[in-house]
């Protein structure tokens, strides 16, 4: 609701108040940054001058270490007081056009006058007045902006509720320092404001929502009251977003005792990570840890020595393999079970079997010369029934393999030197013989030590390898977890045991290995995480979120997925299997956690209202889906008679679209394999066409082709299927995947089909 031109003109003139009050601030932070910079330096390179260092005696050495530990306390006090006045600097110089964006008026029940909140990125203070000039969006009071229509209200303070009258609330369109817009607003965040961000052009990287929050994703930011919090989010209603404004929230609330250190969030993929890089610095704060899960398994398996399978070419298999090929129904059961709470229970049993016998070791040698031996090794670890577990006796086994190649050094040390001695064109003086003889010795005994550090001498492999060569092992192992071997078990164990003796590890076999690996060298948890947010949580299997509980046992876990969108075989292999129980309860029961909380993101805020009706068709009985109130034109179908066609076709409307204003134009194919296909024939006929892959680790704005599957997560003006027809998207299997592609628009999308058109669409 527009406000009167007397008032709109008094919310002018704060705006260019308080920009001079953060302007002067400017300033003077940016001579105390100087100056504290200089200061740092100076004492830094004095360092030496003001220490006097004195070895003649006990007492003169500790009197220096206390002379040097004061010396470096009063340096590290003077770069701590330097970053801190850089970060407030870089702070107000990121809002300084844009200082706030929403006002509350807010009267507590037992006051008489209104108390004006003004909620920006980050809090500002008046230094003469101590008044709160803007308040952190993530301030207590703030939520009322969020949660509440004028009227009764009610927040949340560390100490109580609070509750009075909203009196009004009203937003700001500000840029580069000129209040451009100013209205009233209601129930939710004005439609004004929504609508003008969502109209805009797809960017190369995600921004920030604080000026749109929702009421329902403001619940998911400042929840902390639940150890799991499980977020089904349709496409486009802003779940990832969300999850990044709630790691800055949670990094204010809880800012002197949670750190980004303490926190970690797993991505789909780098490509993803990067478009979602700058949120944070966006909002103040530190960038988390981020990962894939895939580079996670590969960090923890880079001594293994095997070829780890990338997801997306599990993926690329199951969606170009046919049921003609021998190993492809044995694939799909063997991901089925790999990827189960079931199997898990197997490893678990292995790992108690282990306890009592059976572990591997590998010889340690210098050379073909074996100076510890497997057998040594084992008969070490199984001297003495333990109750400790296996990874301390693995440590106690470390411990006295270490003492033993100090003792084999030494000896190795005296040989070297004895062989000088009667070397007779060797003149060098004794100190030098046995300075070069201690030198040859840690070159021969040193990576055998650093062996013996990293646990490399367990052949955990081996161990694994074994649940496949061995059908009694896994069966005997089955029976302790009260479970049962696959129908195909016996094509399972052929095909994984030939993998895993050439080198491949298959993406499902890469958890059950890591697990088994924890549980023998005992590196299974991190207690320093705090916090695990996960992303395309409908991708992970079962056994993924059971590892990640023990893997992060202190940690709240954030769950963010759309059940829509699961197109790994995993995922809907064990949907089918809960019988009748929706994913969220087999995710509570998998967390083990009674403090869990589901919450539904049902509204899209990404497509078109046209756009979201089109792809809701597509999944029938999926997860509800709200398009918001943004109308466009409808999603255009054509035919093309063949392929030199249907690139030709696909082609005019990429140059279509980019003549009409769309900045981000994808192309986007059902594999990696019609990706190629496809591109070779796009690229004489659209200029400056990019093909994007799982090695691609940022993309800019124009005309780009990938496939489906790499396309989640991301948004586009103009999204272009390349090919729909029956012959392409016709299984069950790809339903979703193609639901997947459509929902990637934000304002146009286009199908171009051969053929008979796909099935999915058959009721349009």
């Amino acid at each position: 609701m527009p406000i009167e031109n007397e008032e709109r003109e008094r919310e002018a003139q704060r705006v260019d108040s308080v920009r001079a009050h953060i302007q002067q601030r400017i300033i003077d932070l940016g001579e105390t940054v100087d100056q504290r910079r200089s200061e740092a330096t100076a004492i830094g390179r004095s360092f030496w001058d003001d220490i006097s260092v004195n070895a003649d005696n006990d007492d003169d050495l500790i009197e220096t270490a206390a002379s040097m530990a004061q010396q470096e306390h009063v340096l590290q006090g003077q770069e701590r007081s330097y970053r801190l006045a850089q970060d407030a600097l870089r702070k107000l110089q990121r809002v300084v056009d844009a200082p706030y964006f929403s006002r509350i008026d807010f009267r507590e029940r037992s006051e008489q006058e209104r108390e004006k909140i003004y909620i920006g990125l980050t809090s500002f203070i008046d230094a003469k007045t101590d008044e709160i000039l803007i308040y952190d969006w993530r301030a207590p009071i703030a939520s009322l902006f969020y949660d509440y229509p004028p009227g009764p209200a009610t927040y949340r303070t560390p100490e109580m509720d609070v509750s009075g009258e909203l009196m009004l609330k009203r937003q700001y369109i500000i840029k580069a320092g000129v209040l451009q817009d100013v209205f009233d607003t209601g129930i939710s965040i004005g439609d004004e404001m929504l609508q003008q961000m969502l109209s805009r052009s797809a960017d190369e990287k995600m921004h920030s929502i604080v000026t749109t929050i929702q009421r329902e994703q403001n619940q998911i930011i400042r929840d902390d009251r639940h150890k799991v919090l499980v977020v089904q989010g349709a496409a486009g209603s802003g779940k990832t977003s969300v999850a990044l404004q709630r790691i800055a929230y949670l990094l204010y609330k809880y800012r002197s005792t949670l750190s980004a250190d303490n926190m970690i969030l797993f991505s789909p993929n780098s490509l993803f990570s990067d478009y979602v890089s700058h949120v944070l610095p966006e909002l103040g704060e530190a960038t988390m840890q981020q990962t894939t899960f895939q580079d996670y398994l590969t960090h923890k398996l880079s001594d293994i020595g095997l070829k780890l399978e990338d997801p997306y070419d599990q993926l690329e298999f199951i969606l170009t393999g046919t049921e003609q090929d021998p190993h492809y129904a044995a694939r799909l059961q063997s991901i089925q079970y790999k990827t189960s709470a079931a199997f898990l229970s197997v490893i678990e049993a292995y790992g108690e079997k282990l306890k009592h016998g059976g572990l591997r070791f590998l010889d340690l040698s210098v050379g073909k010369k074996v100076l510890i031996t497997a057998e040594e090794l084992n008969e070490r670890f199984y001297e003495k029934s333990s109750i400790l577990a296996l990874g301390e006796r693995m440590e106690q086994l470390s411990e006295w393999m270490l003492e033993k190649l100090d003792e084999i050094q030494v000896d190795a040390q005296k040989r070297f030197y004895r062989k000088m001695v009667r070397e007779p064109k060797y003149l060098g003086t004794e100190p030098e013989m046995k300075k070069m003889s201690k030198i040859k010795a840690h070159k021969a005994i040193g990576p055998l030590k650093e062996k013996a550090r990293k646990l490399a001498y367990v052949d955990v492999l081996g161990m694994y390898q074994e649940l496949y060569t061995n059908k009694e092992l896994h069966q005997e192992l089955a029976l302790r977890a009260e479970q049962n071997l696959p129908a195909l078990w016996e094509t399972i164990s052929a095909f994984t045991a030939e993998a895993l003796a050439g080198g491949t590890l298959h993406y499902e076999d890469a958890t059950p290995l890591v697990y088994l690996k924890g549980l023998v060298e005992g590196q299974l948890r991190v207690g320093t995480i705090r916090y695990c947010l996960v992303d395309e949580a409908q991708d992970y299997s079962p056994f993924h979120y059971a590892y990640l509980k023990k893997l992060f046992p202190r940690a709240r876990f954030t769950l963010l997925g759309d059940w829509n969108q699961g197109i790994f075989t995993h995922a809907n292999a064990h949907a089918s299997a809960a019988e009748g129980k929706s994913e969220y309860s087999s995710i509570s029961e998998l967390m083990k956690e009674e403090e869990t909380e589901t919450i539904r993101l049902v509204k899209s805020y990404r497509s078109t209202r046209e756009i979201v009706d089109f792809a809701s068709s597509v999944l029938p009985g999926g997860e509800p889906i709200e398009p918001f109130s943004r109308s466009g034109e409808s999603p255009r179908l054509r035919r093309a008679a063949d392929e030199t066609e249907l690139s030709r076709l696909v082609a005019e409307a990429a140059a279509a679209r980019r003549d009409g204003g769309a900045s981000s134009i994808a192309i986007i194919c059902k594999t990696e394999r019609e990706t190629k296909s496809a591109h070779v024939l796009l690229k004489p006929l659209v200029p400056g066409l990019t093909r994007i892959t799982k090695e691609t680790l940022h993309y800019e704005a124009g005309v780009m082709i990938l496939p489906a599957y790499l396309a989640k997560g991301l948004e586009f003006d103009a999204v272009i299927l390349y090919d729909a027809g029956a012959g392409v998207y016709a299984e069950a299997k790809e339903r979703k995947l193609f639901y997947t592609a459509c929902t990637r628009a934000l304002h146009h999308l286009d199908v171009f089909f051969q053929g008979e058109l796909t099935p999915f669409l058959s009721n349009d």
